[in-house]
């Protein structure tokens, strides 16, 4: 028989399993207004053509958006409902993403509906209800994340299977958005890949400058805090400005040489964007691998020198192994911000997603502004996931 507190213990280990997540809550809540968002703020909005605003139409009754809107609401009682139970939040995020896709899959039946005898030229566009819906789902789906102690990782993969499934099944084609994307499709693809190049060029310039200055400044304190000041300098000037500001000294350059030009260096283009964003990443990533080459403790170095170890053999066997965690979280932050950055690259003829942007902003056309951001949504979440599950991983190795 069980010794007594081995058994209270038990037993309060089981009831602690069986209460609801503190997050249950907030799923719940999040996951209610999900669900009345499309009937308060619409379904589906329908314009005479591309240039005239949008007005919202009533959802089409047939059998299919019937059954893809009552398995949305089925989804989302399933959400509130798994969420009470801490075993089950990998589950509530499963079935967030089954609520978004149904949506989704929704919206893309009611456009067909909505258009059969209309003008060529009219255009069906979600109305806000749908945002508004994958928005709380989205957070609904990161509050279980959060109640597991992980990232909504199971909710993101399935969305984008999902959606991906309903593309290929031709259930979207007659929104206005994917009209567009089919319309200019090798214009997104080259905005996208010049877009992951400026953001991965900033990266590796800024790493490629970070870590021999953060390995100096560990051992010299005036270094690090001329290398702070500097990062942290930099952060108050607005991007516009800084890439403005490096326009003239790069022209001047490039006047002086004129062979940087065929390596796309000049007051203009990629180069003052990608030198821009970089020096906006040296804050996040100094600060994260000074505090990573600084996780060994004190007492553990000195006892490493008592043994003999050089300094090199210190970084090699202890401050990088305890320290790349830390790390992996500066590039985290740094490779979200650089996605981000490089979107205001379009406005000094960088190119990249931001070129959508301020197009469909040039010509009020919501649907080219939505190719343009979600395509950096979507980098960034990939980014911020990639670089989260590799810190994990680290963190375990440690």
């Amino acid at each position: 028989m069980e010794p007594q507190p081995v058994a209270v213990l038990h037993a309060t280990e089981r009831r602690e399993a069986s209460a609801a997540p503190r997050e249950a809550t907030a799923v719940a809540v999040l996951t209610a207004l999900a669900a009345l968002a499309p009937f308060l703020l619409g379904f589906l909005s329908v314009a005479p053509n591309r240039l005239l605003s949008p007005r919202l139409v009533p959802l089409p009754v047939t059998t299919a958006t019937t059954l893809c809107l009552g398995l949305f609401l089925v989804a989302c009682l399933a959400v509130m409902l798994l969420a009470r139970r801490a075993p089950l939040l990998n589950w509530a995020e499963a079935a967030a993403a089954l609520a978004l896709c149904s949506l989704v899959a929704v919206i893309g039946l009611a456009a067909r509906e909505a258009l059969q005898g209309a003008s060529p030229v009219a255009r069906a566009a979600p109305a806000a209800g749908l945002w508004v819906a994958m928005l709380l789902l989205a957070l609904a789906a990161g509050c279980c994340a959060a109640g597991r102690s992980g990232t909504p990782r199971n909710f993101m993969a399935l969305s984008v299977l999902g959606l991906a499934v309903l593309w290929a099944a031709g259930a979207l084609a007659d929104l206005s958005l994917a009209r567009e994307a089919m319309a200019r499709g090798g214009e997104i693809r080259l905005a996208f890949w010049q877009h992951l190049a400026l953001a991965g060029g900033a990266l590796f310039l800024a790493l490629a400058v970070a870590l021999p200055l953060s390995l100096l400044a560990l051992r010299r304190s005036r270094v690090e805090a001329l290398l702070m000041a500097v990062a942290n300098g930099f952060q108050v000037i607005p991007s516009i400005a800084l890439f403005g500001l490096l326009m003239g000294p790069l022209a001047a350059l490039a006047a002086w040489a004129p062979a940087l030009r065929g390596w796309g260096i000049g007051g203009i283009g990629p180069a003052p964007a990608v030198l821009g964003i970089s020096t906006y990443l040296l804050l996040p990533l100094a600060s994260a691998f000074l505090a990573g080459l600084r996780v060994a403790s004190p007492a553990v170095i000195d006892a490493a020198r008592g043994q003999g170890l050089t300094e090199g053999a210190i970084l090699r066997q202890l401050r990088l192994p305890l320290g790349l965690g830390v790390m992996a979280g500066g590039v985290r932050v740094a490779a979200v911000q650089a996605i981000g950055l490089a979107t205001l690259a379009a406005l000094i003829g960088g190119g990249g997603l931001g070129a959508l942007v301020f197009q469909g902003i040039g010509q009020l056309a919501t649907d080219l502004i939505l190719l343009g951001v979600l395509p950096v949504v979507a980098l960034s979440l990939l980014a911020d996931g990639g670089c989260a599950a590799l810190q994990a991983a680290l963190e375990r190795r440690r």
